[in-house]
């Protein structure tokens, strides 16, 4: 069988019709300028691109050879002995298509659940504390900017405080890591509410709203000593590597990596702590609270005057100011019914 087609030599935009016919293991290419054949070993055929020609190319030559789709041209190949790849053969059954798809969203959804943060948590511990700097410098110059005013804490309540928090961070050698950053500081908020935060450069900010929340000193250096556990297991950072890979990946579909640097601050305001990370932080917290000789329950008891507070703000905010918004992440502690009894319950540690 003979098969029309198109020539070209490399060398020009000159297109030549030729014929195609299959020869004894060869393909033969007959045209104006004469004939030649080609060994089908050395025909390597295009993929299929919707209806676009198809095109045969030759090793050691420039020259190639367009064909239309069709019958014909798979009657061709057929007589050459030349058959589609694999992926092109599974590409042409909608049911190979779909398994394939569903395998590659099932691929990236675990990718993304489990394999991200798996790697998240190997890399942590080896990023620099002083990479997260100029991260933590501009997220706490937003928050005193927007959110934050001077706290109104006596300078002997401040202090007693101060005192309690440094006597925590003291007792874990694992946060020396964070030098001279580590340190407690106050501040208060009113749109913000009683919280306390911790920002990936070991800096953590108490607001007076929790230390007026009716709770004693022991209760709300519990809640500090949650917080350290968030230095000690580097959650702020992981969710750095976390939101950064997957700007990387957005950016190679996309072609931009410039803003992955200039949103990683803001990444820290709209990211909210994992549930497993609240449950490790309160474990850390639970273990560092037994070594003194102290309860679990003092985080337990701060969790529930947090939750009391928490729920009957949203209740309000819900009736009377349904148009104010709050940033995620400046709720970062919901306390949950599971962690105050496991609390409670002495809060049992994780596996390592």
């Amino acid at each position: 069988m003979n098969l029309d087609a198109s020539f070209f030599d490399g060398h020009s935009s000159r297109r030549q019709p030729v014929r195609l016919s299959a020869g004894q293991g060869c393909l033969l290419i007959e045209g104006a300028d004469g004939a030649q054949s080609v060994p089908v070993a050395d025909i390597r055929v295009s993929e299929p691109q919707g209806r676009a020609p198809r095109t045969l190319r030759f090793a050691g030559s420039e020259a190639f050879c367009e064909v239309g789709q069709g019958p014909a041209f798979d009657a061709l190949l057929a007589a050459l002995g030349c058959r589609e790849s694999v992926v092109v053969r599974l590409q042409s059954r909608w049911r190979w298509v779909f398994v394939s798809l569903a395998l590659l969203i099932l691929g990236t959804a675990a990718g993304y659940l489990w394999g991200l943060p798996w790697g998240a948590r190997v890399l942590a511990p080896h990023v620099p504390v002083s990479a997260m700097r100029t991260v933590s410098g501009e997220a706490m110059e937003f928050l005193d900017k927007n959110w934050f005013q001077p706290s109104r804490l006596s300078e002997e309540r401040r202090q007693k405080l101060q005192d309690g928090f440094r006597a925590l961070a003291a007792a874990d050698p694992l946060l020396a890591a964070y030098g001279d950053k580590l340190a407690l500081n106050f501040r208060a908020s009113p749109k913000i509410g009683p919280n306390a935060l911790t920002l990936p450069d070991g800096q953590v900010v108490l607001l007076d709203e929790l230390v007026n929340l009716e709770m004693n000193d022991e209760e709300i250096l519990a809640v500090l000593c949650h917080e350290l556990g968030h230095l000690n297991k580097r959650h702020s950072i992981r969710l750095l590597i976390q939101s950064s890979a997957v700007g990387l990946v957005t950016a190679g579909l996309f072609g931009d990596v410039s803003y992955i640097a200039a949103t990683a601050g803001a990444v820290l305001l709209t990211s909210s702590y994992s549930r497993d990370m609240e449950i490790e932080a309160d474990d850390y917290a639970a273990d560092t609270l037994r070594a003194q000789g102290k309860s679990p329950a003092l985080l337990a008891a701060a969790l529930e005057k947090l939750d009391a507070f928490h729920r009957a703000a949203a209740h309000k905010e819900n009736e009377d100011n349904k148009d104010k918004e709050y940033p995620d992440w400046l709720s970062s502690h919901p306390a949950s019914t599971e962690r105050i009894r496991r609390l409670q319950e002495g809060a049992n540690p994780l596996p390592p």
